[in-house]
């Protein structure tokens, strides 16, 4: 028995105490050390949230960006389709009335003669 006092200098119940206290540090210690790498990780996640949302608003700009020059294009094209089928138009006139005006030059020269 008093060799065992002799490799334990400890009282009774002051080994579980020491082994509580240490027990206590080391979960202390490696909960703060969770607790940081937790804490990193939430930094991370929103400033990846803060880029994908920013991603997303620029997207949706673009988006309805394309949207109204695709509007404002077909508005364009559309005009001009009716601008070019109008100078159809008239090109199929003028050619009508070009040779009936050329063939009525010598009556009108002779009426104002008269």
């Amino acid at each position: 028995s008093s060799g065992i006092n002799a490799e334990w200098p400890l009282r009774p119940g002051e080994h579980n105490k020491n082994e509580r206290a240490e027990t206590q540090k080391i979960y202390e210690t490696e909960m703060n050390r969770l607790d940081n790498i937790k804490s990193k990780c939430n930094f991370q996640k929103k400033t990846w949230e803060n880029k994908v949302q920013k991603g997303r608003e620029a997207l949706l700009k673009n988006e309805a960006n394309c949207i109204n020059t695709r509007l404002s294009c077909r508005k364009e094209l559309f005009e001009k389709d009716l601008l070019l089928k109008r100078l159809v138009i008239d090109t199929k006139r003028c050619e009508k009335n070009i040779p009936e005006l050329t063939a009525s030059l010598p009556l009108l020269e002779k009426m104002i003669k008269e």
